[in-house]
């Protein structure tokens, strides 16, 4: 199994990351990945992008050196399960909407308030991925939070950086994407990349997925077809047509 489509990635607009979108373009050719979308954390992170960022993404062509572009936002989940106020009107063409947990913004609390926070999530039709759950400054029932993913719609990421880089996250990552492959729950194998050299970058990831026999037909970045049908349905987007 590899991906086809890194679907969480920050340019330098988050100022913790350090590469351009160019660069992040060069990275997933090097990567010899298809398609990219860029995530930039909103504005409730303290160096995250600034609305105008995200109404802006028209500007860019939808195919940059052979590499298609999705438009996307890492919406930052406050406490009582809210995201970012940004106006409609700037985000509402965006391709993807990401949302997670980041200490700044959501000072870590007990498992029964990320959880409750975590329901609000689900019931926010605007968003489509959870991301980085395996985070364990943020603990919360993990069964009764994927087991209600495809009733609401709403994928999982498998984000390489919690295996390789958030300090005990691998056991609760496990234990996410085993309950994903009980209930049939879609995910997306991320890098959550803020450099270009760390796009596409998912070994990590991978094999904690092979080792537990995770079914390919519920990745949705395991092959072209799968992304397109994704985002076919999500925004009637056709990536391979344009």
């Amino acid at each position: 199994m590899q991906i086809v489509a890194d679907l969480h990635t920050h340019t330098n607009v988050s100022h913790h990351a350090f590469s351009t979108l160019e660069e992040m373009i060069a990275g997933a050719r090097r990567a010899v990945l298809y398609a990219i979308a860029i995530t930039n954390h909103g504005p409730a992170m303290e160096d995250g992008a600034h609305p105008w960022h995200f109404s802006s993404y028209r500007t860019a062509p939808r195919r940059m050196d052979g590499v298609y572009l999705l438009s996307g936002i890492e919406m930052n989940i406050l406490p009582g399960g809210r995201v970012d106020e940004i106006e409609y009107g700037r985000i509402r063409k965006l391709d993807f909407f990401i949302a997670s947990f980041h200490e700044p913004c959501f000072p870590p609390a007990t498992a029964a308030e990320h959880t409750a926070a975590l329901e609000q999530i689900l019931r926010n039709p605007m968003i489509n991925c959870l991301g980085h759950l395996g985070n364990p400054n943020f603990p919360f029932d993990h069964e009764r939070i994927i087991s209600q993913c495809n009733a609401f719609g709403k994928i999982v990421e498998i984000n390489n950086n919690s295996v390789n880089v958030r300090r005990g996250s691998e056991e609760n990552c496990r234990d996410i994407a085993r309950l994903c492959k009980q209930y049939r729950v879609p995910v997306a194998v991320n890098t959550d990349a803020h450099i270009s050299y760390a796009v596409g970058q998912v070994e990590g990831a991978m094999a904690m997925l092979e080792s537990m026999d995770f079914p390919e037909e519920l990745v949705i970045n395991s092959s072209l077809e799968r992304l397109r049908d994704y985002f076919f349905q999500l925004r009637q987007i056709d990536i391979l047509a344009e």
